[in-house]
């Protein structure tokens, strides 16, 4: 007898809209969404649906007289920039849903046609429209229904969160709470209007165990005489981003350096991660002024925690705060934060905080003399972008090529797996702009390179534009693929240069994937165009040579920047030294 098998019914709402889809021609995505407005407005979605950016689509009290009941209507409606739409703009399809005189949701639909519906087409919307305002209607009345036990858990105790404290051990529950020694609450503008968390006497940490000082002290040292090598803040800064990459898991790192006569920030070095997350939480700023609670304090760290909204949610951040102490006077702060759940151990702050002493005496000197980046004439610029140096690579050559020879070797790997006609943009993120840099050898790129300018940098298109494959791809940070060549190359050039290179390639399937170097997107491949299809394995496959070519300019803009002695960072005594404090 065969085991009973279990399939998941679809939802009647989703079941409606894929039928609806399959059912209008050139309808590629719809959505409902819930009226009126709140937390869990999305019902159901199917397919692509860049409307629900707009909030004003997705919370939008609709009266009852601005549409019809149940029956839809095209608009050219502007595309929400956070949809990152390639090609051109859709058309939203809107309707009220209406059910027993009352409206419950609205469906939004993205139609990539101007053609007029025809009579069928919008007969069959409207069925679909009154069949999902029903399902609606059953679901809200199946909830209503629901026993108040199941609607309502009992979850009405409050339970204040937990604050991330620097290292104070939890008291015995018989034991009363120690008193700490604090001074009075600061003014509001000394916090980040999103902190919540308090402050935080880091004296109060537990004593660490003398081999682990020792070994921690080591560390320290190293650092320091890697920092010794560095001539400006910018350097030290990519220094201590590096030792922090290996002791922490930071989502985002900043060095605030403070203005000799003002009380002012004079130059801020920050770094976040590549992903959405890491890098919307780099947009909502940590006060890291003179007057913030870390440095008015005067403790060794200030660790406290905070809330943002990312892809509207909640989320709560863990944040530490070392003063950059130099005698009794304070010239800087490090600012590090993290997604992890408790935020940053005990031991954890302890071995940071050490690394951190290690290069104050290198930000004073930079400070002092007015060094915050290098000179001119004393830093290599990449041919790829704007010089962006990095310092992430754990394992690197003694002698690290040049840039021209590991972008060479990367685009004859990508011909020796059928692209032949490839070619690589840098980006300048002072101009915020993708410029061409070089192709392959081939006689087929060079054609190519004649008609749209790649090698001469004639081809340049701004990382913010929607419309275009190549900044999508660095804007997002990931591997993506374009069906034409029109989409790597507008507004630039038009169809009919974008089909002439299609009939010199014979194809427009191209792969774009960014070139990262230490977190930071410093350019793109792209790989194509040309007739096949890409895999998921030839994706795959472009990824990790990409990854080693980003790899490989990291030391060697490494090497140029700072020269060799500080190439070779202690990335395993860091990591070994993270394990032993965790």
């Amino acid at each position: 007898m065969e085991p009973l098998q279990i399939v998941t019914a679809t939802p009647p709402v989703e079941a409606t809209l894929r039928i609806l889809m399959n059912s209008v021609p050139y309808l590629i995505g719809c959505a409902v969404v819930r009226q009126p407005a709140r937390p869990d407005a999305d019902a159901a979605e199917v397919g692509r649906n860049p409307w629900l950016f707009d909030r004003r689509l997705t919370t939008l009290q609709l009266p009852d007289d601005t549409l019809p009941p149940n029956r839809a209507v095209a608009l050219d409606w502007p595309v929400p920039y956070q949809a990152e739409w390639v090609g051109v703009p859709p058309r939203l399809l809107i309707s009220r849903l209406v059910f027993a005189g009352r409206t419950v949701g609205v469906l939004l639909g993205t139609l990539i046609t101007r053609e007029p519906m025809n009579g069928q087409t919008r007969e069959a919307i409207d069925l679909s429209c009154e069949l999902i305002a029903s399902a609606m209607a059953m679901d809200a009345a199946a909830t209503l229904a629901l026993p108040a036990a199941e609607q309502e858990p009992a979850t009405f105790e409050y339970a204040p969160p937990t604050p991330i404290t620097a290292a104070r051990p939890a008291p015995a529950p018989a034991q009363p709470a120690p008193v700490i020694s604090a001074p009075p609450p600061p003014a509001p503008a000394q916090l980040s209007p999103a902190s919540t968390g308090a402050p935080v006497a880091a004296s109060d940490a537990p004593p660490i165990a003398p081999a682990l000082a020792a070994h921690i002290s080591g560390i320290a040292s190293q650092i320091a005489a890697a920092v010794a090598t560095a001539g400006d803040a910018r350097a030290i800064g990519r220094i201590l981003r590096d030792a922090m990459n290996e002791v922490s898991e930071a989502s985002a790192f900043s060095v605030a350096l403070f203005h000799l006569d003002r009380p002012e920030v004079a130059y801020r070095y920050k770094v976040v991660g590549v992903d959405a997350a890491s890098s919307e939480l780099g947009k909502q700023a940590v006060d890291d002024s003179p007057s913030c609670f870390a440095v008015k304090n005067a403790e060794r760290w200030h660790a406290f925690d905070r809330s943002i909204t990312v892809a509207g949610d909640r989320r709560r951040i863990g944040v530490v705060q070392i003063p950059l102490a130099s005698g009794h006077d304070a010239i800087g702060v490090v600012t590090l934060q993290t997604f992890r759940e408790g935020g940053f151990a005990s031991g954890e702050l302890a071995l940071i905080a050490a690394i951190v002493e290690a290069t104050v005496q290198g930000f004073a000197a930079a400070r002092a003399a007015g060094r915050f980046q290098p000179a001119a004439a004393d830093v290599a610029v990449a041919p790829v972008a704007v010089e962006q140096a990095g310092q992430d690579a754990t394992r690197e050559p003694e002698v690290p090529g040049s840039t021209d020879d590991i972008l060479r070797l990367l685009l004859e790997q990508l011909g020796t797996r059928g692209t032949s006609t490839s070619f690589i943009v840098g980006l300048d993120p002072e101009a915020g702009m993708l410029r061409g840099d070089r192709v392959s050898l081939s006689p087929e790129a060079a054609a190519i390179d004649r008609l749209i300018g790649i090698s001469d940098a004639r081809f340049a298109v701004s990382v913010d534009d929607r419309y275009n494959a190549i900044a999508r791809a660095c804007r997002e940070a990931r591997t993506l693929t374009a069906p034409t060549v029109h989409e790597l190359l507008q507004p630039v050039h038009d169809w009919n240069e974008a089909a002439l290179v299609e009939r010199l390639t014979g194809g427009g399937r191209s792969a774009i994937a960014p070139i990262i170097v230490n977190g930071d997107v410093v350019g793109a491949v792209v790989a194509g165009p040309r007739a096949q299809d890409f895999s998921q394995a030839d994706l795959d496959e472009l990824s990790a040579l990409v990854q080693d070519a980003g790899s490989g300019l990291a030391a060697a803009w490494r090497a140029a920047t700072l020269g060799t002695s500080a190439v070779n960072m202690p990335a395993e005594a860091l990591q070994q030294a993270r394990d032993n404090v965790a």
